[in-house]
């Protein structure tokens, strides 16, 4: 009993860090004219993430997925946004298809210290946007993930990726990631996310809800307030889920432009 209490306070612990290296509303708000950020771990910790930050009068945005689930992933997702901190604000590189190569190559480096039969190569899915107000312009990179814009004139584009993951069992081929232009307007709003929402099971017949599902509830409430969004969301997903348990770690970030 004595270690199950203090396995759970380290687990409250670890989540308590993991949550203070996680962007807070005052920085949404530094950036963007509204924003929600979902954020539902599967248990105490969790292999989700997301950061924001300004560079070179970009504003960027990444959201990202680490393999699995717990304190494993949870350790996964620290390593990420210690490498996008260093990628983007230390070394200065501006193009997201380059900073997702970097981010490979420096994710790929942390392990290859670590025998091989000890180690699973976790890898990282993840979507990056870099915002130029100048051009007026989204540049959109991502490493198997997609990106929903729903524009102020309530039309709706979907931008997917290729299939590659940062990191992961592909570590030995050659691998480039590649930038999507997406001109953008003063009011466009923006999503991003994992796919814990789209996986959870539940609804009348014990289905996944869905990707296609997920994008009209983004669509179908997105001239509503943010943070009505983000309640209808979390009502949407407990609805859904009924008496299962959670799937997986959920995270949705959606930014006005």
């Amino acid at each position: 009993m004595i270690r199950e209490t203090e396995h759970r306070q380290n687990l409250l612990n670890a989540q308590y860090v993991q949550r203070g290296l996680l962007p807070k509303q005052r920085h949404f708000d530094r950036l963007f004219m509204d924003s929600f950020a979902l954020y539902l771990p599967k248990e105490i910790v969790s292999g989700d993430f997301y950061w924001v930050g300004k560079k070179h009068n970009l504003r960027y945005l990444v959201v990202g997925d680490c393999t699995g689930h717990g304190v494993s992933a949870s350790l996964t997702s620290v390593l990420a946004l210690n490498l996008f901190e260093y990628i983007i604000m230390n070394k200065g590189i501006k193009r997201t298809h380059h900073i997702l190569a970097e981010m490979d190559k420096r994710y790929i480096e942390s392990f290859m210290d670590v025998e091989a039969d000890e180690f699973d190569n976790p890898w990282i899915d993840l979507a990056i946007i870099a915002i130029d107000d100048l051009e007026q312009q989204i540049y959109f990179s991502a490493a198997n993930r997609k990106l929903l814009h729903v524009k102020s004139s309530e039309e709706s584009c979907t931008y997917k990726s290729h299939g590659y993951p940062i990191g992961g069992w592909q570590i030995q081929s050659k691998r480039s990631f590649e930038t999507i232009t997406i001109p953008f307007e003063k009011g466009d709003q923006i999503y991003l996310g994992s796919d814990g929402y789209q996986d959870q099971f539940g609804g009348d017949r014990n289905k996944k809800f869905g990707s296609k599902r997920v994008h009209n509830e983004l669509i179908k409430n997105s001239t509503a307030s943010f943070k009505d969004q983000h309640e209808v969301l979390i009502e949407t997903h407990s609805q859904w889920k009924g008496d299962n348990d959670q799937t997986d770690d959920i995270c949705i970030v959606g930014v006005k432009l």
